[in-house]
């Protein structure tokens, strides 16, 4: 069973997160304070009109004399100016708190990305792309109304509520006690609501969030959705997640409604049972009892406003708690404190361990040293722990034993800025953003400082140039989402490229010449033949016909080195290698049918 959402520490850092902007809190509520004593002064406006039409003196007021409050021109000025002033309130109120409200949210949507994008990565590998998304647009949403919405009800109602209830102990604060009588009701009711408004709130972005990774999966998909007819099947997924979604805001909007016509009657019957009252008691004049009823019936709105609160300020924290407990959850680590300079590139792994689970280790007691300026080739059957060393090389993980040096250096004391500023990663997954192509290749914390002819020269190392030119917008065209606008092969040398901007000494080709044809990956294994000299270069590849020349080959099994060398010493010892080499020759040769 969940723990229950501590509703006071979440909406109070909220409170204390809005308050970074609390000179416009301040006008707010100076204008909610004008706008309510304008509201309570108009309908003391009333006495004075009734004392008119019956003829009867009225008293002097806010030090205005008593020939002037007595005149046929006081009412009617007093609406006007009460009126104006009203607004006016009204404006500085809504406005100040809308502004707070806009920038709180940006402010708290920046500091959420750039904490998340800081997170370390088995935050990313338990959660799903639609999750996070979510919580970056919906919960930010939710979170709005629990600022700009329900604080305006708070301070506009609250305030107009106050100053009715001292208008009303002011006539007859005797009669006035029924008010306070219904209190408690009130109070139960709204207690109750909030546990359930709680509840569902998180069971609606738990289904909101559903509704983001169910689109996403299938956007980015398509192809494939299409290509398998999956377009049904995508449809019911879809329909579930949005009906899930619908079945607890139905759930939600339910009590909703119900609690305020349920408040309001309680406060109708406390009212009938004032008027019943001033007939029966009053003592005091018609005027003073025409404003008292009035006042006693205008009360009612504000505390049917009031009754909505509860529900958005349960959603706003139920919304509040999911971010901030994302903004708890410890940035990556990063206890490094030597930076990595001149690097020769030299690469040991010594008996390293590591397991993305503690039953099963995906690393086994690994150790071998590359040496700078090496090619070094890791090769094994799916799940043997190939990439694994990428991610671990790259400090993407921490290893569970052992050390990691590069140039005798242990990676956990060097600053992860500066580790990784020496590595350059091409990964078989080739990510490209929305963008143009030279903002694909100058990609990094960098991207002001490089040049167009470095963009220039490292797209032709990557033999990708005279497919870029033949492009309608050159280097300036758009790649798409993903990339989607060029080929697999255009794609990957797009990537290469990046890495070959960057010049780290360390370069990381991981599946990287698996887009490519047979005439890209000759241009592209000639580019890496020129940059590898001086640079250790490390390649993780299922097709060993590509790695055949490494300097050195390493042979995992189940994340546990078996051989090692060069390719004709590991032929020749007709081993694990020699077997795998086979059997891609074999299947390489296979006749198609």
């Amino acid at each position: 069973m969940s723990q229950p959402v501590k509703i006071p520490g979440s909406y109070r850092r909220l409170i204390q997160f809005s308050l970074q902007y609390k000179k416009y809190f301040f006008v707010s509520v100076l204008g909610f304070l004008l706008f309510a004593a304008m509201e309570a002064m108009l309908a003391t406006v009333l006495e004075y009109f009734v004392n008119a039409l019956e003829q009867k003196p009225s008293k002097a007021i806010y030090g205005l004399s008593a020939e002037f409050t007595n005149s046929i021109i006081f009412v009617p000025v007093a609406v006007v100016v009460l009126s104006f002033l009203r607004g006016l309130g009204s404006y500085l109120g809504n406005y100040f708190m809308g502004v707070m409200g806009l920038k709180v949210v940006t402010r708290l949507r920046q500091t959420l990305f750039s904490h998340m994008v800081m997170l370390p990565q088995t935050y990313y590998d338990q959660r799903n792309s639609g999750e996070l998304v979510s919580l970056i647009i919906y919960n930010i949403e939710q979170v709005t109304g629990a600022i700009t919405n329900a604080l305006k009800i708070l301070f506009r109602d609250g305030l107009s509520v106050i100053f009715f209830l001292c208008l009303l102990v002011y006539y007859n604060w005797k009669l006035t006690l029924v008010f306070f009588g219904i209190a408690p009701l009130l109070a139960a009711m709204v207690y109750f609501a909030s546990n359930y408004f709680r509840k569902t709130s998180h069971r609606i972005q738990n289904a909101v969030s559903l509704v983001s990774h169910i689109s996403m999966e299938t956007f980015q998909g398509i192809k494939l959705v299409k290509s398998f007819r999956g377009e049904s099947f995508e449809q019911r997924r879809f329909d579930d997640a949005a009906d899930q979604n619908l079945r607890f805001s139905k759930k939600y909007e339910n009590v909703k409604a119900f609690q305020t016509p349920a408040l309001h009657m309680v406060i109708a019957v406390a009212l009938a049972f004032i008027f019943w009252l001033v007939l029966k008691l009053w003592d005091g004049t018609a005027a003073e009892a025409v404003v008292y009823v009035t006042v006693a019936g205008l009360i009612a709105k504000p505390f049917r406003q009031l009754s909505t609160v509860n529900a958005i300020i349960q959603r706003g924290t139920a919304a509040a708690d999911t971010i901030f407990s994302t903004l708890d959850v410890d940035v990556e680590a990063d206890h490094g404190n030597q930076t990595l300079d001149n690097v020769q590139g030299r690469i040991e792994f010594c008996h390293v361990k590591f397991g993305y689970t503690e039953q099963q280790n995906a690393i086994d007691d690994l150790t071998f040293t590359i040496e700078p300026g090496e090619t070094v080739a890791l090769v094994g059957e799916s799940g043997s722990g190939k990439t694994t060393i990428a991610s671990l090389l790259l400090r993407f993980y921490t290893i569970g034993s052992g050390d990691i040096r590069i140039d005798g250096q242990s990676i956990n004391d060097i600053t992860s800025q500066s580790l990784r500023r020496a590595i350059a990663l091409v990964n078989q997954q080739t990510v490209l953003f929305n963008d143009t192509i030279k903002a694909n290749i100058a990609y990094g914390e960098q991207l002001d400082e490089i040049s167009d002819d470095q963009v220039i020269n490292a797209a032709k190392n990557a033999y990708a140039k005279h497919f870029i030119d033949e492009l309608e917008n050159g280097f300036d065209t758009i790649v798409g989402e993903d990339g989607d606008r060029l080929s697999g092969g255009q794609r990957q040398r797009i990537a290469i490229a990046r890495a070959l901007l960057k010049d780290a000494p360390i370069l990381i080709l991981d599946e990287a010449t698996s887009a490519l044809d047979n005439e890209s990956e000759k241009q592209i294994q000639n580019a890496l033949e020129n940059l590898k000299q001086g640079r250790t270069t490390l390649i993780i590849a299922h097709r060993l016909s590509t790695i055949e020349n490494a300097d050195k080959i390493i042979v995992l099994e189940k994340g546990k080195l078996v051989e090692m060398g060069d390719h004709a010493s590991l032929m020749a010892k007709k081993g694990a290698y020699a077997r795998l080499h086979a059997s891609q020759s074999n299947s390489d040769h296979t006749p198609a049918v």
